[in-house]
């Protein structure tokens, strides 16, 4: 039965007022254009919906149970509407957010704070992993949104894939507690100290024996870590020093102080998002989260 939602509330709206005229005034309908649509519902059901008596007219007991149905879908419409009003202002809704190693270690808890307290009726998941993967489940569909990050001159692109810098996280150089060269440190001046990089080509490690090279040396590595707590712990331990983005120090290990290097390039902090892939609500909020988190830090 193909019925349009108009009879159905015209229908109720005489249940309710309890004569066709009546109806007609409230609808800003003629009682003509009210009777004729009463006929057409009429016509659809296959059976009379209304009859006449001396007051007005009374809904006759098939035109009971359309106007019970009608009703209940109208209840049905109005929560829709209201659960969409939701959606669209950000009230409710879903988003993952897939995240890398070094900023769950650090901001991810930040993060997830403020988008509970500003949002708390949107679903919130996340994935943390290395960039690769990151990527799969950004094409995958498997989050919405993802961090990641590059160099200025190691550029991440992914196809199909758009990103967003939002944030510069500054290349900071780590030392054991109370090392010291007396004023500013210069790359040209730590020629003769030993190194903890990290291993597998990876991007700082690329872009750090870059600059010592145009500062007219070549690093003496000692180790090649997997990560930069272990960095830390063998800086800790007097090693040798090392470099790292000053986003994974928020939580410096004792014996290891954190020393500003401006001759090394920022790590970019990028939001990515499918290129083909309209924005939500809920993923706008994030992005917007996100945004005022990394903006508050650089103010302080």
């Amino acid at each position: 039965m193909d019925v349009e939602l108009s009879l159905l509330k015209l229908l109720v709206e005489i249940d309710c007022s309890g004569s066709m005229t009546a109806a007609a005034e409230r609808l800003m309908f003629t009682p003509s254009a009210v009777s004729q649509q009463v006929k057409r519902l009429e016509a659809i059901v296959g059976t009379p919906v209304l009859e006449r008596h001396a007051r007005g007219v009374r809904l006759t007991e098939a035109g009971r149970l359309v106007a019970a149905r009608a009703a209940a879908i109208d209840t049905q419409l109005s929560a829709l509407r209201a659960d969409l009003d939701d959606l669209l202002d950000a009230r409710s809704g879903h988003v993952t957010l897939g995240v890398f190693p070094s900023f769950a270690a650090s901001l991810l808890p930040d993060v997830m704070g403020a988008f509970r307290s500003a949002h708390p009726g949107i679903d919130l998941g996340i994935r943390s992993s290395r960039l690769r993967d990151l990527h799969a489940m950004l094409l995958g569909r498997e989050v919405d949104l993802s961090l990641a990050w590059d160099y200025p001159e190691l550029p991440m692109v992914v196809d199909d894939v758009e990103t967003e810098v939002i944030a510069d996280d500054a290349t900071v150089l780590l030392v054991p507690a109370g090392w010291s060269r007396g004023g500013p440190v210069l790359l040209e001046s730590l020629a003769d100290e030993q190194w903890i990089v990290r291993a597998s080509q990876h991007p700082i490690t690329t872009m750090f024996r870059s600059a010592c090279r145009r500062a007219g040396f070549e690093p003496r590595v000692l180790v090649e870590s997997n990560d930069y707590m272990e960095s830390q712990a063998m800086v800790a331990a007097g090693l040798g020093l090392t470099v790292a983005p000053a986003m994974t120090t928020r939580y410096l290990r004792d014996g290891v102080d954190s020393i500003a290097l401006d001759e090394l390039s920022k790590r970019r902090v990028l939001l990515c998002r499918l290129d083909q892939r309209k924005a939500t609500p809920a993923t706008d909020a994030m992005g917007s989260v996100l945004a005022a988190l990394f903006a508050a830090m650089n103010s302080t």
